[in-house]
């Protein structure tokens, strides 16, 4: 098999997808009672796991990975928190959100760096939480590569595969537990790097 940087050459890849990739999963989040849902709820952020890859290369030259607390509805955390196995020893380690996007600011550059998701819903609650804390939110949409769908599409699929099922079928290590930040965007990770050694490449 190629080399990633070797498939890069083969397929003689424009400038424009030599973007370097900053992949990112978010735990966050839901209430799934069916009272007491505090009124303008909203999903917020309370993990973070990325890790940046070369585009060159496809070396991880980056990464991040920190628990964050949950500013709005602290209280209504604790279902979310127990289903991601987060502790209360965890979140108090936890960082802003400000401090966050501090962190993602030094990783991911608008323009020159694809927001690498597995599904849309990522994106979807870093624009609303932004939104809420009344802050730019520093992501591009035109940056995004949601690579579920690119999956999809590449299988000829009509309905998305999951992240566990995807690593699965191209024999992904799939270490660490599911449903924590960082593992989840390794994970992606490697399915990125699996696509593109395969031949894939985004087309925006």
């Amino acid at each position: 098999m190629k080399s990633f940087h070797e498939a890069i050459c083969a397929e003689g890849m424009s400038k424009n997808t030599n973007k370097d990739y900053f992949v990112i999963d978010f735990e966050f989040t839901q209430y799934t009672k069916r009272v007491g849902r505090p009124r303008g709820f909203f999903s917020e952020i309370i993990e973070i796991g990325a890790l940046k890859i070369c585009g060159e290369t496809g070396e991880i030259i980056g990464k991040i990975e920190n628990f964050v607390k949950p500013h709005f509805y602290p209280k209504q955390a604790k279902e979310s928190m127990e289903f991601c196995s987060i502790t209360d020893a965890d979140m108090k380690k936890a960082i802003d959100f400000d401090a966050m996007l501090e962190k993602i600011n030094l990783m991911y550059v608008p323009g020159n760096t694809y927001f690498v998701t597995w599904g849309n819903d990522d994106f979807k609650v870093i624009e609303n939480n932004c939104n809420r804390h009344q802050v730019d939110n520093p992501i591009l949409r035109e940056d995004c590569l949601d690579l579920a769908a690119a999956y999809k599409h590449k299988k000829g699929d009509s309905q998305t595969t999951s992240l566990r099922n995807a690593t699965e079928e191209l024999c992904i290590n799939a270490e660490g537990h599911w449903h924590a930040a960082y593992a989840d965007a390794y994970k992606t990770g490697m399915l990125l790097l699996k696509l593109l050694e395969d031949g894939w490449k985004p087309t925006g």
